[in-house]
């Protein structure tokens, strides 16, 4: 892939140099190697990523641009616990087991059925502010 704008040779620069996220930095890293006539296969060996996913991201590249490099929503790991809908059953378990937080735990996996570790509960705690007093 070759690029002649120095306009988007720049941008790409800047991204790969002071990207916001490693995402960015690693796919214009790549294209910026592409534009130095380094082949796909040791592209993908350089960034630790099949040939598939590079050319994948020479492809979104051609198509969208620049804005291909950035990470697009609904990407990654959903969230098990939704504080609108969850926060209030912790809160009612937190606050009738002040001091037994594996069994407000217990209780919220029950009453929700979903599956979650006790580090996911806690860091939920933490997150939305839920002490263990009792109200």
């Amino acid at each position: 892939m070759k690029i002649t704008d120095e306009k988007i040779l720049k941008q790409l620069i800047d991204i790969r140099n002071n990207g916001y996220s490693k995402q960015e930095r690693t796919r214009s890293g790549a294209i910026l190697l592409s534009n130095n006539d380094i082949h796909l296969n040791d592209i993908s060996k350089i960034f630790n990523v099949t040939t598939r996913s590079v050319f994948g991201w020479f492809k979104d590249f051609r198509d969208e641009g620049i804005e291909s490099l950035k990470c697009k929503s609904g990407r990654g790991r959903k969230l098990l616990l939704n504080a609108d809908k969850h926060k209030g059953i912790i809160e009612k378990h937190m606050a009738n087991h002040p001091h037994q937080p594996k069994t407000a735990f217990a209780l919220t996996v029950d009453e929700t059925g979903v599956k979650m570790s006790y580090d996911t509960f806690k860091q939920f705690l933490k997150k939305n502010s839920i002490s263990a007093t009792r109200e």
